[in-house]
């Protein structure tokens, strides 16, 4: 993680999201432009909460872990999102992890010296509880997704969140974990797609020939 100091990118996002709409910048809030890189995390479950993140730019994915050490898909981020919110209003550690997909830009103010002063913001907490409110349909969404969406719509929606230049190569274990299937079952998936050649296996991964049927299959999940 980097944080970028150029004043101008710095006041270029402030602009380009109407912060003036979602913070009372007069607090004069210390906030730090920062910039992750792939395969970083803006935040691991169990953390401590010390910043409240402003997602600004790039692709994220959001996912849980239990106990046992397993995986589970909750959600992806591309757009303006809240990370830390949650945690903010509840002094509780992380709870879920953040995890790169893409270069990454974010907002955050750091919550310790500025805690009392970000709750008694009206303009935030009047965008964070709007926002937790889509958070919320989105969880019910989320647990009723495995039972609803099969795996073969939540394997095309997660290929094509994942892939790099029509290329597609993670673990396909944790892809399983994630998707909350078994490895078996996924394999069955990617062998279809393969005999209805939307995609084709090579050596390291697999080729997605037919993006936009994959992108029908995919249309509305984790969104």
């Amino acid at each position: 993680m980097e944080i970028i100091k150029d004043r101008n990118i710095h006041t270029y996002y402030l602009n380009k999201f109407n912060f003036q709409d979602i913070l009372t910048l007069e607090n004069n809030y210390e906030i730090q432009l920062c910039e992750f890189n792939i395969g970083e995390h803006v935040c691991r479950a169990g953390d401590e909460s010390n910043y409240i993140y402003f997602f600004l730019e790039g692709q994220a994915k959001t996912y849980t872990t239990t106990e046992s050490g397993k995986s589970l898909l909750f959600s992806f981020y591309d757009d303006f999102e809240f990370v830390g919110d949650v945690e903010l209003m509840t002094s509780q550690a992380m709870v879920a992890n953040v995890e790169c997909i893409t270069k990454v830009c974010c907002f955050r103010i750091p919550t310790v010296p500025y805690r009392q002063l970000l709750l008694q913001d009206n303009k935030l907490l009047k965008t964070i509880a709007t926002k937790l409110a889509l958070k919320l349909n989105n969880i019910s969404s989320s647990s009723a997704r495995n039972l609803l969406y099969p795996l073969e719509n939540r394997l095309a929606a997660y290929i094509i969140s994942m892939n790099k230049e029509f290329y597609f190569n993670e673990n396909l274990v944790q892809t399983a974990e994630l998707l909350g299937a078994s490895y078996r079952h996924l394999l069955r998936c990617l062998k279809k797609f393969c005999e209805n050649n939307y995609m084709e296996k090579l050596e390291n991964g697999y080729y997605i020939n037919d993006y936009d049927k994959l992108v029908e299959l995919g249309e509305s999940v984790y969104k």
